[in-house]
């Protein structure tokens, strides 16, 4: 059945069936094998760049299992605040608590109430939904609540009954949030110390490119050190200064150069195509009341600049790589081998499937 046909109702995807695309099986070390050697790094070949099957994979093996910077803790100060995530196919919020802590869920609605899910929204591009925001629609801005607690736009996400939806688990790293759609997952390593947001609010950037690809243009730099969930690198900005650089895996990249910290975490909206969410961090003595705005601005210009810099090389990689006759061998640096190793022991670490029925799903042909 062609997909077309097959998205008159709802299409899971069936990690039970296997992941192939492009007469591959893109599950099989063989596929990963050429793309580890450490004396040549080289890119993944062109299907896990290009393939729907290969960011189903990725769903199954990386996006939900795995922690997930999605946000500043500043972006949501005040009780009943949600910050919106979309994680692979999966719809998210945290919120905070009345007792100023957070709490993670799975949105009410993952398919948008459609009474099937769009082709579109099943090729690999998360769609702008004027309805909600579920696991298959671009996420909006942070909702804040209203005076009474929260609003009518969020009823999308919280529904009537919010402590009954499917829990994610949340913790607050340093300034950060992290996710692990996982309820039961171990906690993250340790966040770096003393760093705070310099503002209280991420700014986006979306380019087009791979995220896998967008990651390794961000993090470019000579490995020095590495840890079971991140890779330390040391480089030079555009300008010329010098930079230290964290990779966590799979989307959190850290700059820290100019005292301050440049934080990116990459969100998948696209086979093809990243969103960048941007915090501008710092030490504890710089996050006062009277930086001024001037000084904000021109910290943020140079960070976006520097960033549109560093994702140049990838975007001209993924237009390589979508090209049919894409098959050359792509040398790749060294954030690059690190991640699609982690990528490879991931694939190969997820439990075998057993169970057919999606996460969340609907009868075929049904609205929620």
């Amino acid at each position: 059945m062609s997909l077309a046909a097959a998205t008159a109702g709802f299409v899971p995807d069936r990690p039970d069936l296997g992941h192939h695309a492009e007469g591959l099986d893109l599950a099989d070390p063989a596929f990963f094998a050429d793309s580890l050697d450490p004396r040549a790094p080289r890119l993944l070949p062109p299907a896990a760049y290009r393939a729907l099957a290969f960011a189903e994979l990725e769903d199954d093996a990386v996006w939900t299992r795995s922690w997930l910077a999605i946000g500043l803790g500043a972006e949501i100060p005040a009780a009943d605040d949600l910050l919106p995530f979309t994680a692979g196919h999966h719809g998210l919020h945290v919120q905070r608590t009345a007792e100023g802590g957070l709490v993670g869920r799975f949105n009410k609605a993952q398919h948008g109430g459609c009474r099937a899910v769009p082709l579109q929204c099943r090729t690999g591009t998360k769609t702008r939904c004027s309805f909600t925001a579920c696991g298959y629609s671009r996420d909006g801005a942070v909702l804040p609540a209203g005076l009474e607690g929260p609003t009518p736009a969020m009823h999308q996400y919280l529904g009537l009954r919010p402590e009954r939806l499917l829990p994610v688990a949340v913790r607050a790293w340093g300034p950060m949030v992290r996710i692990n759609l996982d309820p039961e997952a171990a906690p993250p390593a340790a966040a770096p110390e003393g760093l705070v947001a310099l503002a209280g609010e991420t700014r986006r950037a979306e380019y087009a490119a791979n995220w896998k690809l967008a990651a390794q243009a961000l993090a470019e730099g000579d490995r020095f050190a590495q840890a079971p969930e991140s890779l330390h690198l040391t480089g030079r900005l555009a300008t010329g200064e010098a930079a230290s650089l964290a990779l966590h895996f799979p989307n959190l990249v850290l700059i820290e150069a100019r005292g301050e910290t440049c934080a990116v975490m990459l969100q998948p909206t696209a086979l093809g195509q990243t969103l960048l969410r941007i915090g501008l961090l710092g030490p504890q003595g710089r996050a006062t009341p009277d930086l001024e705005v001037s000084l904000l601005e021109a910290s943020w210009d140079a960070w976006l600049a520097e960033i549109a810099a560093r994702m140049a090389p990838a975007v001209a990689a993924q237009a390589a790589l979508t090209r049919p006759d894409a098959d050359e061998a792509v040398p790749t640096n060294a954030a690059g081998l690190w991640l699609q190793a982690n990528l490879a022991a991931r694939v190969r670490a997820r439990p075998a499937a057993t169970d057919t029925q999606p996460l969340y799903a609907t009868a075929q042909g049904r609205g929620c």
